[in-house]
C-alpha cells in the first residue's frame, strides 16, 4: 500500500512547478482552487449590451448564436433583454467567442 503522505503526486509537482514559474508560490500547500484563480482568472461578466454587440459583430441571428452557445433561443433573448445574465461557463464561452470569433468551432 502506498503511503500518500510520503509519496507526492505528479499533479501536485506540476502545480508547484507552475506556481514557481509564474512567481506566485508563497506556500507549497496552496490549494488548487487558489492556483486556478491565479492561473485562470474569472471570466468577465457580460451585460445585455455586451452580448448583443458580440452577436451583431459576428453577424448571426439569435437562433444561430443559441446553437453556438448550446443554449435555447429563449435564453439568448433573456440575456439580450437583461432579464437573465450568463453564468460562469457561459461567460467563459462568450469570452472565447468574443476574442476568437466563430473560428474556434471550426475543425482544422
Amino acid at each position: 500500500m502506498i503511503n500518500r503522505s510520503k509519496k507526492r503526486s505528479k499533479v501536485l509537482d506540476m502545480v508547484e512547478e507552475e506556481l514557481y514559474a509564474i512567481g506566485e508560490l508563497k506556500d507549497a500547500s496552496l490549494s488548487i482552487r487558489n492556483f486556478n484563480k491565479i492561473r485562470y482568472p474569472e471570466p468577465k461578466k457580460y451585460t445585455a449590451k455586451n452580448i448583443i454587440k458580440i452577436r451583431k459583430k459576428l453577424k448571426i441571428s439569435q437562433s444561430v448564436f443559441a446553437y453556438l452557445m448550446n443554449a435555447s433561443e429563449s435564453t439568448i433573448r433573456q440575456w439580450e433583454s437583461g432579464a437573465k445574465v450568463p453564468g460562469g461557463a457561459n461567460c467563459r464561452l462568450l469570452q472565447i467567442i468574443e476574442n476568437n470569433g466563430v473560428d474556434v468551432f471550426l475543425s482544422k
